[in-house]
């Protein structure tokens, strides 16, 4: 028996859609669900810009904000329609748009199952369209409230800085445990592997690394340095939670730092930032 649910059989008042483009917003010099979260007219902004090429050519925007949290998931951005196009005076952001009513009720709560692996992010509807697949519908819109779980926290510096900022108590609660934790580089492939044994751990380590990009680290300092500072470590660096250490021993701590070191060899020039 086949249980899957597909979008279509849901979404079954739309336009036709050959008058659609669909939007597969994914992270540029910033992730799009963190825009989502941060302000909805920053998302809008999403749907407006332009390299220059009229991609939106059609009627209508089709929006999916890629799901960083989950593999392969869409989180619902809207049906936007494209009032005007001023690719004269209009600089990078050349469309007028204005959010429909059509399906806003399911915007930040459906998530959609879909592998996209086209380089082309603004695509024609009737070619995608039949293969996204309903993953789930959530009771309330997806924000910066929700935590991921530990399992799953693997996060880009600007939604932890959104979370840090607001002192969300949720997030607060649960990173106040103590742990390995590794930033990665996404730029470059480089790792750091750091120990959070403060009194708040987790919580209290990356609030220093937010602040100013390094944490106090001699190397991750030198590289803030030559590439624009605290800018290149929003853009460039996300925070994995390697694993929780229970034990108030600091030998414990410092045993499994070391482990997940010499694992990840992070410790190499080449491949990590650790000196020690």
């Amino acid at each position: 028996m086949n249980d899957t649910i597909y979008l279509s059989e849901i979404f079954t008042a739309l336009h036709p859609l050959n008058e659609y483009k669909m939007h597969f917003a994914k992270p540029d010099s910033t992730e799009p669900l963190d825009a989502y979260m941060r302000d909805f007219k920053e998302w809008e902004a999403w749907n407006r810009w332009s390299n220059g090429k009229d991609d939106f050519n059609r009627k209508y925007i089709f929006s999916l904000i890629s799901f960083y949290p989950e593999h392969d998931t869409w989180l619902f951005g809207g049906i936007w329609e494209v009032l005007q196009r001023d690719f004269v005076n209009g600089g990078e952001y050349p469309y007028t748009i204005s959010l429909c009513e059509d399906y806003r009720k399911f915007i930040g709560r459906l998530k959609i199952k879909y592998a996209h692996k086209d380089r082309q992010v603004r695509n024609v509807m009737e070619n995608y369209f039949p293969k996204l697949v309903v993953k789930e519908i959530l009771e309330e819109p997806y924000s910066i409230h929700t935590f991921p779980g530990y399992k799953n926290l693997d996060v880009p510096f600007m939604t932890l800085e959104n979370v840090i900022n607001k002192d969300h108590p949720s997030w607060k609660n649960a990173l106040s445990i103590k742990g390995i934790y590794l930033i990665t580089d996404t730029k470059t492939g480089k790792k750091y592997v750091g120990k959070a044994s403060g009194e708040k751990g987790f919580w209290q380590r990356w609030s220093d690394y937010i602040y100013d990009g390094h944490g106090g680290d001699v190397d991750l300092k030198k590289l803030l340095d030559s590439h624009g500072g605290l800018q290149y470590a929003r853009e460039n660096y996300k925070f994995t939670l390697l694993e929780i250490v229970e034990s108030n021993i600091e030998n414990d701590i410092d045993d499994r730092e070391s482990y997940w070191k010499r694992v990840l060899m992070s410790r190499l020039e080449s491949v990590g930032h650790n000196k020690n």
